[in-house]
């Protein structure tokens, strides 16, 4: 997916000697003690000056999983990368926008590594906007008019563009070097068709109509059309972060989500697999019915078939390669650390109530790889546990669904108002602290609350700005939490029974004025585990980042990742850190290390110096 140029040196490694304390404004201050477990060095310019801002990446090549580390150079060029395990070798990855990436192989732990870049390394603009996140080239592309998105009976621009938003970013990001490749009409036409769910949202959103706009934006960068705004170097807050990441699954796994702690007392982690110890972090392969098991201290990675396999085949999404068997979807660790798991277990479709498909549960213990099966009478897409045990369960038609383990019983809700078709989807769910349990449909811009104290249901419809409320989350207070599909956080407060919304950092499209990112889901840390209790974690789907927001100052920090590509969906907090993993489908739209013929999902965790 690299499209821009890169220049391997060879670099002698210097033992470190020194104190870190002896380094001018070391990157994190706390990480000065163990100067021998890291590598550290500074970053400049082709003239000499420090370099603030670069990304200094180190990649372990001896473990199956390639752990990495990546740091922000600091105000001086300086960086450390800090508690490496093991003596290496490593490879670093030096990145900074306007110049060609560095790598330098054969790097130990302990070593001074630096680098000065030359006039040669300098990239032009079109070099330059080719390392920028997938966002910026979708600020390039112009929504129809407004008299025209009405003709296709869509209410105004907004609903029109939270619609693509949702369909054309629902599996990988729009704006990558593959999806901007210019294209005619009758070309866009044919990738459309290559996979029956965008084939379906494209007649959805009036296929001639999203043609003409593909073809519009294919028009404008084969003209030589560049993004009109560039992305900030990381400095300040936005640089003082580590990113450690593992490889997990194969260049054709489909990593839909994570699980990695048990959301009421995330001090309580998934359990280790039998005979394992350590800290485990699970993954579900939807593409191939597996989870996938990553020792986040040694870098081993395990991987598990769920057993139960239906007969039918149902999944609509893109890649023909994926088998479909199980399609787990959703993960959430239970008080016990064992993972309760979304997927299609049975042929058996209990009411009917979904015929296009039905997941129900499974439990998997890792400490004796034993698996619980439980049929149910709804689909299954998302499932949130509450303090009682019980499981709340989106994924059908204005239909609510529990399912309680210690009585094994479930109950459905019919929602007061219903949609046609897709309108009605429950995707989002969460259990507020006082038991209430909030939901979000989509396609139908609303979202609803039940409350079990009266046993009844409402709804409310999304005000503008804000459109296509996916992943909510509730905060200590019961505040909801919503992320939008056209670049808005929101929030809706009981108390005062009113929305407020913030349009997130990063380029804004042209026409007309709206943002080009898309917030797949988010996460608040209520208890504080990763940082400042009640911080809101929004996925930057379409912007290779975490953006956090501190609901007290009303400010954005953006913590970039550098590996392009980088589209997420679930977070979660665990062990001082906050998690996700890359849930491309395909994943060959995340981009590769040279030396890789194709790029593997990745295991994330993203923490900060406290």
């Amino acid at each position: 997916m690299r499209t821009w140029a890169t220049r391997s040196i060879p670099v002698l490694a210097i033992l470190i000697t020194a104190s870190l304390s002896q380094w001018a404004s070391p990157p994190l201050a706390a990480e000065r003690e163990a100067p021998t477990r890291g590598i550290a060095g500074i970053v400049k310019d082709e003239a000499g000056h420090p370099l603030a801002g670069a990304w200094v990446t180190a990649v372990n090549t001896t473990t199956t999983s390639r752990p990495r580390e990546t740091v922000v150079t600091d105000e001086s060029g300086h960086y450390v990368v800090p508690d490496l395990p093991g003596l290496g070798p490593y490879e670093i990855r030096v990145r900074v926008y306007g110049y060609a990436d560095r790598w330098i192989k054969n790097v130990s732990v302990g070593a001074v590594v630096n680098i000065e870049y030359g006039s040669q390394d300098r990239l032009g603009s079109k070099e330059t906007a080719a390392q920028y996140p997938a966002q910026y080239w979708v600020s390039l592309l112009d929504s129809p008019s407004d008299s025209k998105v009405k003709a296709a009976g869509f209410a105004d621009q907004r609903a029109w563009m939270g619609q693509l938003a949702m369909n054309c970013m629902l599996c990988h990001q729009l704006g990558t070097s593959i999806t901007r490749r210019p294209k005619t009409r009758a070309e866009w036409d044919a990738v459309l068709k290559l996979a029956g769910s965008m084939d379906n949202f494209a007649n959805l959103l009036n296929r001639d109509l999203l043609l003409d706009t593909l073809a519009g934006w294919s028009e404008k960068i084969q003209g030589g059309a560049l993004p009109p705004e560039s992305p900030p170097k990381p400095t300040g807050k936005e640089a003082r972060y580590i990113l450690s990441e593992w490889e997990v699954g194969t260049p054709f796994s489909y990593q839909h989500d994570l699980a990695a702690a048990y959301v009421w007392d995330p001090t309580i982690g998934a359990a280790p697999p039998k005979g394992a110890a350590g800290k485990w972090i699970y993954t579900g392969d939807i593409g191939w019915g597996t989870i996938y098991g990553v020792n986040t201290e040694t870098g081993q990675v395990k991987v598990w078939d769920i057993p139960f396999v239906p007969a039918k085949k149902w999944a609509f999404q893109s890649w023909n390669v994926y088998p479909w068997k199980s399609n787990p979807h959703t993960l959430e660790v239970d008080k016990d650390g064992r993972l309760v798991i979304l997927a299609d277990i049975s042929d058996e479709d209990g009411a009917g109530v979904f015929p296009v498909g039905n997941r129900d549960i499974v439990i998997f213990d890792p400490r004796t790889e034993s698996w619980i099966p439980i049929v149910t009478k709804c689909d299954t897409h998302t499932v949130r546990i509450d303090q009682q045990g019980r499981y709340w369960l989106s994924g059908n038609i204005d239909l609510l669904c529990m399912y309680d383990p210690s009585t094994k019983t479930e109950r459905q809700w019919k929602l007061p108002v219903e949609f046609k078709s897709i309108g009605g989807f429950l995707y989002g769910i969460d259990v507020a602290p006082d038991g209430t349990v909030w939901f979000s449909q989509p396609w139908g811009n609303t979202i609803g609350r039940y409350d079990p104290a009266t046993d009844t249901i409402k709804q409310w419809e999304i005000p503008a700005p804000g459109f296509g409320p996916r992943r909510l989350r509730t905060d200590s207070k019961g505040n909801v939490w919503l992320p939008f599909a056209n670049g808005h956080l929101g929030v809706y407060e009981p108390k005062t029974e009113r929305f407020r919304f913030w349009a997130t950092p990063g380029p804004k499209r042209q026409s007309p004025s709206s943002s080009a990112d898309y917030h797949y889901n988010l996460f608040v840390d209520r208890t504080g585990n990763a940082g400042k209790r009640d911080t809101v974690y929004i996925s930057g789907t379409d912007s290779d980042g975490i953006i956090a927001f501190d609901p007290e100052t009303e400010a954005f920090v953006t913590y970039r990742v550098p590996t392009l590509g980088f589209f997420i969906r679930e977070l979660e907090a665990f062990d001082g850190g906050i998690w996700t993993v890359y849930s491309n489908d395909p994943a060959k739209h995340v981009e590769k290390d040279p030396n890789q013929e194709a790029p593997v999902p990745r295991l994330v965790k993203l923490k900060f110096p406290r």
